[in-house]
């Protein structure tokens, strides 16, 4: 594969990956918002794995940014 050339722009990669971002925080957000809320602690138990996985998201997310930043930064 060659990765020197992409179909896309810098600027729509970036944006496309902000939009990621932003849904994953909102999911985040959300999943907080219902564990404040909810009496069923199984029901808390899968919330706080979902919420778990959104937190990761966000962090694999904030890296690909970079990655991204970077490889148009050496091109």
């Amino acid at each position: 594969m060659n990765f020197d050339k992409c179909s896309m722009s810098q600027e729509g990669i970036l944006l496309n990956l902000q939009k990621g971002l932003d849904s994953e925080v909102r999911a985040r957000d959300l999943c907080q918002e219902l564990l404040s809320v909810m009496d069923d602690e199984n029901d808390k138990k899968i919330i706080d794995k979902i919420l778990k996985d959104e937190e990761r998201h966000i962090k694999i997310t904030e890296e690909l940014i970079v990655v991204a930043k970077a490889f148009y930064a050496n091109n």
